[in-house]
């Protein structure tokens, strides 16, 4: 009767640690990878845009571009973004005077990094808004649409920036509230701003866009299609933020919107940016190790051929130290603490490397994924273990079909580690080696035929 009142009372506790085994190995399990790279199907140009743009958060209300611009310049950026221009820069100096001084020294730094601005138009003064706090939406709309119309026009037409892009507002749902469906409205912030931005850009080249928001949320993408159709506006892209250490989940975001551009086909090759990624919204000690550049390498090889632009935030660090004794989200070190590159800078170089056209592949894996190209006859695969557990090591086979037999070179290309080389005979079109990768690393495989 005692062992049995005693198997009752563990009982609960045996049931609990046995659902903690199953739970961790759940957590655990994954399928592993068998990467076959087709080197004759041709998938189109390898876009580099898909990760050569940048984020530059409001930090400090100066230009923090001009002390790092050689370092920006050598990652070949494409657009680099900037918010709080209005709040921060001091451009509306009342009664229907502006001062652009400011903010085109930060413009002025983007351009001579190589890259476009794509400007987030926001945030309205406390004294220009209508709750009396920054952010809120302008107690005086046409003040508004006067500010984003001589904007629009100052860099559109009298700087000539062509291919600039206009965003409208930094994380709406955030920053002054806003909200899809009711008052303060988005949307007709963006009837107002994007009349402004058309009417001050004239017939130069810009794209314009947003919501900006600060995850992917699909009403508000919804209500931003209906806005614009229903208004005749310009939408040339659209935007969200996402921060997240499992790349599945932006593709879960892309695939959730390709469902609602279905029922917009007039939106159908729109582009689609994330103007802010990273691994976590708050500052983490991932941002100054290389778990941040394997993540940064595991999204391209997610996203690649899904998504128009990843916008990495951010380039530098601001001023002060973190709590967690992280510097912050930089690339780079700020300029108190040096300008100094951090490991995820180098995973943009390391992307860099990549060359040609996208080949088709199939076989990626739960942890181990690719991205394969072809450049005339050298054909390159990154292979990325990712794994935010930091602990999965994986040996899978990379099988490459389609190839001219014969003698070939492999330049093997490690991210923050030593490369090395070796020569082999390929004596049929199909050519399989079985490659070793530890937890959070990556490699660029290199086949050149002799």
């Amino acid at each position: 009767m005692k062992k049995t009142l005693l198997l009752l009372l563990l009982l609960p506790l045996l049931i609990f640690a046995v659902k903690k085994v199953i739970d961790i190995r759940k957590g655990a399990s994954g399928k592993p990878a068998n990467i076959i790279v087709a080197t004759q199907s041709i998938q189109g140009n390898l876009q580099k845009s898909l990760w050569q743009n940048f984020s530059q958060g409001g930090e400090e209300a100066i230009d923090m571009i001009s002390p790092i611009i050689p370092q920006v310049r050598a990652l070949s950026p494409q657009l680099i973004r900037i918010d709080h221009v209005f709040d921060y820069y001091n451009v509306d100096q009342g009664n229907g005077a502006y001062d652009f001084s400011r903010l085109d020294s930060a413009i002025d730094s983007i351009l001579k990094t190589g890259a476009k601005p794509l400007v987030s138009l926001s945030y309205t003064t406390p004294d220009q808004s209508k709750s009396g706090q920054s952010a809120g939406e302008p107690k005086d709309w046409n003040q508004w649409y006067a500010l984003v119309k001589a904007t629009a026009h100052h860099y559109s037409v009298q700087k000539n920036i062509s291919g600039i892009y206009y965003e409208v507002w930094n994380e709406p749902d955030l920053f002054g509230g806003w909200h899809y469906g009711k008052d303060p409205n988005y949307s007709t912030l963006y009837i107002k701003t994007a009349k402004a931005v058309a009417d001050g850009a004239q017939n130069s080249s810009y794209k314009i866009g947003g919501p900006a928001t600060t995850a992917y949320y699909q009403n508000w993408i919804k209500s931003l299609f209906k806005t614009a159709s229903s208004n005749g506006l310009r939408l040339d892209f659209i935007s969200w933020h996402k921060y997240s250490k499992d790349p599945s989940s932006y593709s879960q975001d892309i695939e959730t919107l390709n469902e609602i551009i279905a029922d917009y086909p007039q939106y159908f090759d729109i582009e689609r940016l994330i103007t802010e990624i990273g691994p976590n919204p708050e500052p983490d000690a991932w941002y100054d190790s290389s778990l941040s550049g394997i993540h940064q390498l595991a999204l391209v090889t997610e996203l690649s051929g899904k998504v128009h632009r990843l916008f990495s935030f951010e380039l530098v660090d601001g001023p002060s130290p973190r709590s967690d004794s992280s510097s912050g989200w930089g690339l780079i070190t700020h300029p108190n603490n040096g300008t100094k590159t951090k490991p995820r800078y180098y995973a943009y170089t390391f992307l860099n490397l990549l060359n040609g056209q996208r080949l088709s592949h199939s076989g990626d894996g739960s942890w181990v994924t690719a991205l394969a190209t072809k450049n005339g006859s050298n054909i390159q695969v990154l292979l990325v273990n990712y794994d935010q557990r930091q602990n999965h090591t994986e040996t899978f086979p990379l099988t490459l079909t389609g190839l001219t037999p014969g003698k070939y070179q492999i330049n093997i290309k490690s991210y923050l580690s030593q490369d090395r080389q070796k020569t082999i005979e390929v004596p049929e079109t199909i050519y399989t080696e079985n490659i070793y990768l530890d937890a959070n690393s990556a490699q660029i495989w290199e086949f050149n035929k002799l």
